[in-house]
């Protein structure tokens, strides 16, 4: 660099004295999160798909030349040609699948701009692609019901119906429990592991105890049991493998051996249990998460209440996401404020 670029960054406290392009910045911004081991192995792998998508039209432009413009420019060109790969045509992206470039490179480059390697995000002027919100659905009360007879067969899925009913618990974080993070004689369970799986297999990581996903949930007595005799089926099953089984936490929904259960496996379970009931439009097991949030709302809990349970950072997230407008609370809402109105009739005695 000049020496007289350097006596500019020197003077203005920003600026990169390495003149990095846009694909080494990145990378090392990956590498960075990637020591640190701050963020789960499911959101690294994303951020490293979309890196690799980023860079292929504009990873060659400097750091500090990346403008709102280019960025505009990066979003239309994935849109047209998309992903390129080895020897194969260009395969256009979706609109959703841009916005989350776009999201990424927002993220990426408020670092720089922290590390004062840029004195402005570009991203924050760019103009991503709009994606339409589709709001997913809760199963109502009547799909709950037929879902939870439909799995009365099974003690393990119904045991796992119940906890994703009451508790409102994610798909990894379901899979994460371990028979240490239950307190049956307090009627408690503690989230403390996730269980998530990525292309080179399963993974178990243990939630920091700064995140509001690290909580200790109350469970209702009916639920106490289920979770009493999934426990003894569990230790059964250790006692029968003898040294074979899986070292380690024990969780409390294993497959043979012990090892935790692949995230894909239980939806493809519950999926198949949505069929058997003739259910259809929901997720399989977000859609559990969606009904308690929306159920927990509709039967009076207050908001900060649902956003605990549900271990979201912020009640805003609650009300955005998980909450489904419910008819009757809806009508009776209306109902009450109409008796604010004056009736006409009585407006015109009153004359």
């Amino acid at each position: 660099m000049h020496a007289a670029q350097m006596r500019e960054i020197e003077r203005r406290g920003v600026g990169d004295p390495h003149r990095h392009d846009l694909a080494s910045y990145l990378r090392g911004w990956l590498a960075h999160h990637r020591e640190r081991g701050d963020l789960a192995p499911t959101t690294l792998q994303g951020y490293q798909r979309n890196v690799a998508l980023a860079v292929q039209h504009c990873g060659h432009v400097l750091l500090e030349k990346v403008t709102a413009r280019a960025l505009d420019a990066l979003y239309g060109k994935l849109l047209t040609h998309g992903s390129q790969p080895q020897g194969a045509p260009p395969r256009p992206l979706s609109r959703q699948s841009v916005l989350h470039v776009h999201r990424l490179l927002h993220t990426a480059l408020r670092q720089a701009c922290k590390w004062r390697l840029i004195p402005h995000n570009p991203a924050a002027d760019a103009t991503p692609p709009s994606v339409s919100h589709k709001q997913a659905r809760a199963f109502t009360t009547e799909e709950i019901t037929r879902l939870l007879a439909a799995a009365e067969g099974d003690a393990e899925t119904y045991c796992m119906l119940a906890l994703l009913l009451t508790t409102g618990l994610r798909r990894s974080e379901l899979l994460g429990i371990t028979l240490d993070a239950l307190d049956l004689e307090a009627a408690t369970l503690t989230v403390q592991h996730t269980v998530t799986e990525t292309r080179t297999g399963v993974v178990v990581r243990e939630i920091t105890k700064t995140k509001a996903s690290r909580r200790t949930l109350a469970v209702p007595a009916t639920v106490v049991t289920l979770l009493r005799a999934q426990k003894t089926r569990v230790l059964e099953q250790a006692l029968a493998w003898g040294s074979e089984y899986a070292s380690g936490p024990r969780f409390l929904f294993p497959v043979s051996g012990g090892e935790p259960m692949r995230p894909l496996n239980l939806t493809a379970r519950l999926r198949r249990l949505l069929h058997r009931a003739g259910i259809k439009g929901v997720q399989p097991v977000h859609g559990w998460r969606h009904a308690t949030a929306t159920l927990l709302i509709a039967g009076g809990a207050d908001v900060k209440t649902t956003q605990s349970r549900l271990g979201h950072s912020s009640p805003l997230i609650t009300l955005s996401l998980y909450t489904d407008k419910v008819d009757e609370r809806d009508r009776a809402a209306g109902e009450a404020l109409a008796g604010y109105l004056t009736p006409a009739n009585k407006r015109k005695s009153d004359i």
